[in-house]
C-alpha cells in the first residue's frame, strides 16, 4: 500500500495523487489519497497519523507500505516516513518551507475543501517542529524538476544526493507540477517492488 501526500491547497483528486492510484492500481497497488486539512500543521499531522493508524497499520493485508509526498506533502511526508520507518518518494518536496512560507503569508480559501487557512508567524513556527534536520534513515527517491518555479530544488538535491539509501533524479527543465511522471515511474516502480 502506498500513502500519497498532496502539497498545499493541492487535494487527494490532484493530478500526480491519481496518476499514481491509477499506475499502481494496475500493478495490483492500492493507493490512498486522502485530502487532509492544513489549517495548521499539528492538523495535518494528527489527521495523517490518524490515518496511517487506522486505515494503514490494522490492514492484515498491508504488510508493507510507503509513503509518497509531492510539495508540502513531501515534507511531511518526510517526518512520518522517519517516524515510522516506511520507504519515502518525494516529488519536488518542501523540504526547507518556512522561507517559502514567510514569502507568502496571508489567509487562504482552499479550492476544493473551502478551508480557511492563514498563513501567519504562528503557522509558521509551528511548522518547524516537523523539520528532519537530516537526510531520513529509511530507503527514499528523489524526483526532482529543476525547473520547478515554486521551490528552489537545491536544498532537497543537496540533502540527499550522497546518502546511500536513496537515489536522486533531477530532470531538466519542468515546473513544480513535475513534468517528468512518465520518465521517472519505470525507478518509482522498480522501487516499490523492491520495497514490497
Amino acid at each position: 500500500m502506498i500513502l500519497y501526500l498532496h502539497g498545499f491547497l493541492s487535494s487527494g483528486e490532484g493530478h500526480k495523487a491519481q496518476w499514481y492510484k491509477k499506475a499502481f492500481a494496475s500493478l495490483g497497488i492500492e493507493v490512498l489519497v486522502p485530502t487532509y486539512p492544513q489549517s495548521s500543521p499539528e492538523a495535518s499531522i494528527a489527521y495523517l497519523k490518524t490515518i496511517i493508524e487506522h486505515e494503514v497499520l490494522l490492514k492484515p493485508t498491508t504488510p508493507t507500505w510507503q509513503i509518497f509526498g509531492s510539495s508540502m506533502g513531501g515534507f511531511y511526508g518526510e517526518y512520518l516516513a522517519e517516524l515510522y520507518a516506511v520507504p519515502l518518494v518525494m516529488v519536488n518536496p518542501a523540504l526547507d518551507p518556512v522561507p517559502i512560507f514567510e514569502q507568502n503569508i496571508g489567509e487562504y480559501d482552499h479550492p476544493k475543501t473551502g478551508e480557511h487557512i492563514v498563513i501567519d508567524e504562528a503557522y509558521i513556527e509551528s511548522l518547524k517542529q516537523y523539520i528532519t534536520p537530516s537526510a531520513i534513515t529509511t530507503p527514499s527517491r528523489l524526483l526532482l524538476d529543476k525547473g520547478d518555479e515554486v521551490i528552489p530544488y537545491e536544498f532537497a538535491y543537496e540533502k540527499y544526493r550522497e546518502v546511500s539509501s536513496s537515489k536522486v533524479l533531477a530532470f531538466e527543465g519542468g515546473d513544480h507540477a513535475f513534468q517528468h511522471l512518465e520518465a521517472s515511474w519505470d525507478e518509482v516502480r522498480g522501487f516499490i517492488e523492491d520495497c514490497s
